[in-house]
């Protein structure tokens, strides 16, 4: 009896390992979607399907993706689209799988309901300029109190200006409001219609083309008031794709170690932002070196500067939604895995909250 109850339990437990295994084996081999949309603001040519952002950009022009997918039945769909809230929208109706985001409009998709990930950063030290134009008596940020101000309410560029009137003693309510995009905001200070714009590093053209003077800007200056960029990726996605999403931020990891590379600081130029403003791009990042701005680290300044956009947010009543846990969004894993693989673990510097450099960079 003894021995027919052993070769009983003993055959079960040969079932069951069995079954394990062959469970095991399906969940291994993930077969990534045949196609995977990644969105951004389109930052190229009018009809082009080219945006920059940072890793994604370099990632793109240098054909990484299709390289670590060459031998599965996957395409790729670069949509870049025309305004920044529009990328929101996309990743929120499901058009997109993953998406370039600033700090402040990913915040408030997540805060609206919109199940998403924070899996990478992607670009780092963004800077903010003041123009205006060529003549005014505007001088610095001082001298804005009363005068109609441009920029793009509910973007990134919006918590920045807000610090930085801030840091010089004016709040919005100092100064007359007028929400544009920024080539709308450009022509209006041609025509006269606001008295000073806020924006990127794009504002640098307009300067160079004798149509404006930067009074202002958070190069050398204020770490604060710079933005981050992230890859946010829809939750369904990410958690039905584990694998596939995983060799995605792989690709960035790769992209990272090459922007970081000195050898290739020319030819970042382009790809980190758009090919129409690699002179402004070349001056805009002067102030940091690239292992800097390219680092994909969730490092003490990243997860300092979310947690101070997000504060900042809430006051300004920016975040409609419900709160939620933002170091629980931030999903490093994904990166812990990459940088393990790749071994490229000790390879960027750790940054305090304040941007300065903790650890050194390898060599």
């Amino acid at each position: 009896m003894k021995t027919v109850l052993f070769a009983s339990v003993f055959w079960k437990r040969l079932v069951f390992a069995a079954a394990l295994a062959v469970t095991t084996t399906c969940a291994m081999a993930e077969t990534p979607p045949k196609e995977i949309r990644l969105g951004g603001p389109a930052l190229g040519t009018a009809g082009k399907d080219y945006w920059g952002w940072g890793l994604l950009g370099i990632a793109h022009a240098n054909g990484l993706f299709q390289e670590e997918f060459k031998n599965d039945d996957t395409t790729f769909k670069f949509i870049g689209l025309n305004t920044v809230p529009m990328v929101g929208e996309a990743l929120a109706s499901n058009q997109l799988d993953f998406a370039g985001q600033g700090d402040l409009i990913s915040l408030i998709g997540r805060s609206a309901g919109v199940k998403t990930r924070y899996i990478l950063p992607v670009s780092k030290f963004s800077n903010a300029y003041l123009a205006v134009k060529a003549g005014s008596p505007i001088k610095s940020v001082a001298d804005l109190k009363g005068k109609r101000v441009a920029y793009m309410k509910g973007n990134y560029i919006h918590l920045q200006v807000i610090r930085i009137l801030a840091a010089n003693g004016l709040s919005e309510r100092d100064v007359r409001q007028v929400s544009l995009d920024q080539a709308t905001s450009s022509t209006a200070l041609g025509t006269g219609d606001v008295d000073a714009v806020f924006g990127g590093a794009e504002l640098l053209l307009l300067r160079n083309s004798g149509l404006a003077q930067i009074v202002y800007t958070t190069r050398d200056r204020d770490t604060n008031a710079t933005a981050q960029t992230g890859l946010i990726a829809r939750d369904d996605f990410a958690s039905r794709y584990p694998e596939t999403t995983a060799r995605i931020v792989k690709v960035l990891v790769r992209a990272a170690q090459w922007g970081s590379d000195p050898a290739n600081k020319e030819a970042i130029l382009g790809p980190w932002w758009s090919f129409r403003l690699q002179d402004a791009i070349k001056e805009d990042t002067a102030d940091r070196p690239w292992n800097q701005r390219a680092s994909p680290l969730f490092d003490a300044f990243l997860v300092a500067q979310y947690h101070d956009t997000y504060r900042l947010a809430k006051e300004l009543k920016l975040l409609r939604g419900k709160d939620f846990d933002l170091d629980q969004w931030m999903d490093h894993s994904f990166l812990d895995k990459a940088l393990k693989d790749l071994k490229l673990e000790h390879y960027w510097p750790q940054l305090d909250p304040y941007g300065s450099p903790l650890t050194k960079a390898a060599e």
